[in-house]
C-alpha cells in the first residue's frame, strides 16, 4: 500500500484519528511480518509494550516520552548483559 501525503495524514490526524490509527497498526503489522517466526514473537511483545505506554500517556507528547524512556531502560539492559560480570554490579549503581 502506498502512504498518503503528508496533508492528507494531518487531516486524518486532527479529524479521523482512528483512520490514522488504522494505518499504524496496517504498517505495524506489514513490518513484523517481514521477519522469521521467531523475531515475530519478540516483536509482538515490544509492541504491546509500547501499545500499553501510549494508552497510559495523557497526550501524544507523553506518549512519546513514555515510549523514548523504554527504548532508554531497553537499551541499558542490553548494555548490561553484555558487560563483564565484574563491571555489573559497578553499572547498576
Amino acid at each position: 500500500m502506498e502512504m498518503p501525503d503528508f496533508d492528507t495524514l494531518k487531516h486524518w490526524a486532527l479529524a479521523e484519528p482512528e483512520r490514522l490509527d488504522a494505518l499504524l497498526h496496517q504498517q505495524i503489522e506489514a513490518l513484523i511480518a517481514q521477519v522469521g517466526p521467531d523475531r515475530q514473537r519478540r516483536l509482538r511483545g515490544l509492541q504491546s509494550r509500547i501499545d500499553c505506554q501510549r494508552r497510559l500517556a495523557r497526550n501524544n507528547l507523553a506518549s512519546c516520552i513514555r515510549i523514548a524512556n523504554l527504548m532508554l531502560h531497553s537499551v541499558i539492559a542490553i548494555h548490561r548483559t553484555n558487560l563483564p560480570p565484574h563491571a555489573r554490579s559497578i553499572a547498576q549503581t
